[in-house]
């Protein structure tokens, strides 16, 4: 795809941004409702017993998702504030243009009034009650899967403008992931973090996340002493590496299964480390994981594919969220893996061209058959998906 076709995407998205704004239904809303909480606790207990019970949530996401303005309302979600942030700031680089630093330092005023309170430093979750498979977790806690994306955008809001004030931001945001989150030990010198600062789970894209921040948090403020957590994080992820280049989503009893966007967070927090410690054998994890990923994680079409390994059943033939990962990966291997930059131009092509809708907005998820779903979420997938085009567009040479 051009750079002029990557930008135009760009803009037809902006226009619809600007008509929507930044509050949005989410995927997950109408699951914080009391009944969906109760049916998914049963059904994570009695699967048998609790599909009937979940069936007309996941026939109205599939068939009328519209339907959630019923029982939900509009909110603001900080992975998708972040995201949005550091796509304008990668518009201000390319362009120089005031208008999209503006926005992203307004995004940061408005990330900065739901930091969460009471723990050691900032940090960020989501408005809603989550019952998973490890139990229900309330709503506002904090989550080293959103709470990264907030650290990165204070960083860089730093980066771009001087100001020291971004820069302790991000500085309260990395200490409540050193503090805060706890540690499971799996090996000598090894250890999961854990997703909140409330579990012991072994999620291995989570403890990619708390790597980096802390990797680049140890040089970025001189806390040398927070080296060594991430040390032991990243010694966790490379042990968690299979024989054939993949990971397991988790390495406890509730995670294996091997899914796309899951994987890029992976590969994707690996090459951001690597980029600081400069590893042989970090560089191989994900030589050996890209591998795998590009052989078992796309259709023959090049289209990404959900699962390499199935954790149950689906119907769902395309989640766009797997198409943002899959650019923005492809992005930062431009000089590694010139193969996946060379992909990421061709799915932004798709995406733009098959995908993006007439007013601007992406489609969310195509089923079995066809059926598009294009009621659209912000933080799934509206704000990765213009961070991906973001991150190709600053990528691209501009002769191409």
């Amino acid at each position: 795809m051009t750079r002029s076709g990557i930008r135009q995407g760009i803009d037809r998205f902006l226009h619809w941004l600007q008509a929507t704004g930044y509050a949005s239904y989410d995927p997950y809303d109408i699951q914080g409702t009391r009944y969906s909480l109760w049916a998914r606790r049963v059904y994570y207990r009695q699967p048998l017993l609790g599909l009937p019970l979940i069936a007309p949530l996941l026939l109205t996401e599939i068939l009328a998702p519209s339907l959630r303005r019923l029982f939900a309302h509009r909110d603001r979600f900080a992975t998708a504030d972040a995201q949005l942030l550091l796509g304008f700031l990668n518009l201000y680089r390319v362009t120089q243009e005031p208008e999209f630093l503006d926005k992203a330092r307004g995004l940061g005023e408005d990330l900065l009034s739901y930091s969460i309170p009471g723990y050691s430093g900032h940090c960020w979750g989501y408005p809603f009650d989550w019952q998973n498979q490890r139990g229900m977790w309330a709503r506002n806690t904090p989550y080293i899967t959103c709470t990264p994306y907030a650290y990165e955008a204070f960083a860089m809001l730093h980066e771009a403008t001087g100001e020291a004030r971004y820069r302790e931001i991000a500085e309260s945001t990395a200490t409540f992931v050193y503090t805060d989150l706890r540690d499971t030990e799996t090996g000598p010198g090894a250890a999961a973090a854990s997703y909140s600062p409330l579990d012991n789970s072994q999620v291995v894209n989570a403890s990619a996340y708390r790597a980096w921040v802390l990797f680049d948090a140890a040089q970025r403020f001189g806390r040398d002493g927070w080296r060594e957590k991430a040390e032991r994080n990243l010694k966790y992820i490379l042990e968690s590496q299979r024989p054939d280049g993949s990971w397991f989503y988790a390495t406890d009893s509730h995670g294996n299964y091997i899914d796309h966007f899951h994987t890029c967070f992976v590969l994707k927090k690996l090459w951001k480390i690597n980029r600081l410690i400069q590893r042989a054998e970090v560089t191989e994890a994900i030589r050996r994981g890209d591998a795998f990923y590009r052989r078992e994680l796309f259709f023959g079409d090049g289209q990404p594919k959900m699962f390499a390994l199935k954790p149950r059943t689906g119907i769902v033939r395309h989640e766009m969220y797997d198409f943002a990962e899959a650019i923005t990966l492809g992005a930062l291997l431009r000089d590694d893996i010139p193969e996946a930059y060379a992909h990421a131009h061709r799915l932004a092509e798709v995406l733009c061209g098959r995908y993006q809708l007439k007013d601007g907005h992406f489609v969310t998820r195509v089923y079995a058959g066809g059926w598009r779903h294009t009621f659209p979420f912000i933080r799934w997938p509206q704000s990765q998906l213009f961070h991906a085009l973001t991150n190709l567009l600053e990528a691209t040479p501009p002769s191409q």
